[in-house]
């Protein structure tokens, strides 16, 4: 699933890159147009969460009647404990990436609370142009 999202003269496309101002948009696997970033309706990112053994975790893929979940832990004291136990729960695969980051592969209803979340990128992109623009002058 894309993770980026630009609406352009009122259509909605998928977003990628950011060459300096710029974004590339597409349809598909196919790219329709590369535009400046100020000339976008709107830019945004969207993330699918899910709460998986108490603690939430961004969910990056389903198949098979899995999802792939993905959790950075801010000083990965919980998420190592539980990664350092797979016998505590025999139907997940754990993988630790590095120290805070985790990967688990669990049967979907082990996870509760799926939801989407999506984050403004266009407002914060134009609030730093103008304050680059006020530092310039």
């Amino acid at each position: 699933m894309p993770d980026s999202y630009a609406v352009h003269q009122g259509r909605t496309y998928e977003a990628s890159g950011r060459p300096p101002g710029r974004l590339a948009l597409y349809e598909g696997d196919a790219q329709v147009a590369e535009v400046p970033i100020a000339d976008l309706d709107e830019w945004y990112s969207v993330r699918t969460r899910g709460t998986f053994l108490e603690h939430e975790f961004e969910v990056v893929d389903e198949r098979d009647g899995c999802y792939s979940l993905f959790y950075m832990a801010g000083d990965g004291q919980w998420a190592a404990r539980v990664w350092a136990e797979p016998e505590a729960h025999p139907d997940v695969q754990f993988q630790r990436q590095d120290m805070y980051t985790f990967i688990a592969v669990t049967p979907k209803d082990k996870v509760a609370d799926i939801h989407e979340v999506r984050t403004d990128l266009l407002g914060p992109w134009r609030k730093e142009q103008e304050e680059r623009e006020s530092r310039e002058s």
